[in-house]
Order: C-alpha cells, then sequence, then structure tokens
C-alpha cells in the first residue's frame, strides 16, 4: 500500500469518526458546555496516554487559534441541541468559504470572479435552510452553526500562517474548553449509562482518536484530497442521526446542503482560498 493511499484511509476514518458527533450529542442530556467540556478533558487524558506527555508552546497565533477552536467545538454542540444534526454540520461547513474571505481581507487583495460565484452559491445555499422549521429552536441554532462555522474558519485560516502550531492550538483549546465547563459539570453526574457511554465515545474516538488519524493523514496525502474526503463527515453525519435517532432533514435544508457542499467541492478543487494577486 503507497504512502498516499494510506494516508487517503487515515483520513477516510477520521470522516467516519468525525461523522457520529451529532448523534452521540442527541443521546447525551444537558449543558452544551458541559458536554463540551467533559469530551475535551476525555480528549486530553487519550491523548496524554498516547503520547505520554503534553507539551504546549504557546504564541498569540497559538492562542488565538485556540479561541477559534473552543468557539468552534462550543457552537457546534450547542447547535446541535437545537436544531437537526445535518443543519449544524452542514451551516458549520460554510468555513472553507468564510475562509476565503478572511484570506482576502488579510491580503488586502480583491476576490476572483470564480471566489464570488462560489461565495454567493453558498450563501444561497445557506439561506434555503431558513426556509424549514422556523420556529425559535431551530432558527437560533442554525444562526448558532453558521457561528461555529465562522469560528473554524478561524482556526483553518490562523493555523496556515508561518507561527502557528494546530496541535499546540487544539491542546489548549481542549484544556481552556474543560476550564470553561468546570461551573456546569453538574450535569455530568446526573447522565444515564446510554449518556456515559456516548460521552466517553466522543471524547475518546470522536476527539482523540480521530484526531490522531488526521495527523497522521495529511502528512501523506495532499491537501486537496483529505479536504474532499473530510467531507464525508457533513453527509454521513445526518445519515447515522436519521439511521439510529429518527431526525429527519426538511426539503429546503436537503436542497440547501448540496448547494453548500458543492460550493466547498468547487473551492477546494479550484483552489479559491487564494485572491487575486
Amino acid at each position: 500500500m503507497s504512502s498516499r493511499t494510506k494516508g487517503n484511509l487515515y483520513i477516510l476514518l477520521t470522516a467516519l469518526l468525525w461523522s457520529t458527533g451529532g448523534l452521540l450529542i442527541k443521546y447525551i442530556p444537558g449543558n452544551a458546555v458541559a458536554i463540551n467540556g467533559a469530551r475535551s478533558l476525555i480528549a486530553v487524558v487519550f491523548f496524554w496516554l498516547y503520547k505520554r506527555s503534553i507539551k504546549i508552546r504557546v504564541n498569540r497565533y497559538v492562542i488565538s487559534a485556540a479561541v477559534c477552536l473552543v468557539m468552534t467545538n462550543l457552537l457546534y454542540v450547542m447547535a446541535n441541541k437545537l436544531t437537526t444534526a445535518a443543519n449544524a454540520i452542514v451551516l458549520q461547513y460554510m468555513a472553507p468559504i468564510f475562509v476565503l474571505i478572511w484570506d482576502c481581507i488579510y491580503r488586502k487583495k480583491a476576490p476572483k470572479k470564480q471566489q464570488c460565484g462560489i461565495v454567493l452559491m453558498a450563501l444561497a445555499g445557506m439561506v434555503l435552510f431558513f426556509f424549514d422549521q422556523l420556529d425559535g429552536g431551530h432558527l437560533l441554532g442554525n444562526i448558532l452553526a453558521i457561528g461555529a462555522g465562522l469560528a473554524f474558519s478561524g482556526v483553518f485560516f490562523i493555523n496556515s500562517l508561518p507561527e502557528a502550531s494546530s496541535e499546540d492550538a487544539s491542546m489548549l483549546a481542549f484544556l481552556a474548553s474543560f476550564v470553561i465547563s468546570i461551573p456546569f459539570l453538574g450535569d455530568v453526574w446526573k447522565m444515564n449509562q446510554t449518556a456515559v457511554v456516548a460521552l466517553l465515545a466522543l471524547g475518546i474516538f470522536q476527539v482523540g482518536l480521530a484526531y490522531i488519524l488526521f495527523a497522521k493523514g495529511t502528512k501523506l496525502t495532499s491537501p486537496v484530497s483529505a479536504s474532499l474526503i473530510g467531507l464525508l463527515e457533513a453527509i454521513l453525519n445526518p445519515v447515522w442521526v436519521f439511521l439510529f435517532y429518527g431526525e429527519k432533514v426538511g426539503k429546503f435544508a436537503l436542497v440547501g446542503a448540496a448547494v453548500i457542499l458543492l460550493a466547498v467541492v468547487l473551492n477546494i478543487v479550484t483552489a479559491g482560498t487564494k485572491c487575486e494577486e
């Protein structure tokens, strides 16, 4: 098996593990802050057992990326509690489109015509989500999911800068998420057996093991391949929730998801995250 094939396989397994997040969160009752903090602590312990030590190099880029990752994870869990898992994950996948915009602002360059088309396509897909189930909960959940995508774009963009470190930022974010959650952790002790198993699976597999596989995979395959394979998370996430939890996706949201994912694919294939030089 070639190194590239191994890399693609690692990313595929990563996407499969990530895609379980929506379903597992549905099975855990209680406060989103507590859920995010508890799974982050489990992930840190898992990393420590795997690496035998955790050393974090801190600078302003690492701190900035960590703050963005904390907000990404927290807003995503909150969105899953208020809207469908499909809405939460697909709207979070607006992140590459936001990265395109950040890149143009950072470089002080105008976007290309094709980039403008991709952004408008993604925004049109996003609007379609708001034609379905516009009650207060779903509306707020959709907005939080977009916020998660915006924060996630910050993670990608900052980690692409020379002095950044994705691994250090992730470790710092997990520790910070746990510290923030301490006042809310009372909810964890009230969980039933199903919720505890789901929480452990979140921390060990959906975050911990997935992160290790992702780190291995990105070293062996191209960014384009990794990004395209990673999109399986957005496709499989609502499938698992439908099959095992019975949650359905609205017609408009389904069309919106297809439009957004198409925009993301076009952005990746055309290397659209670079502005006009």
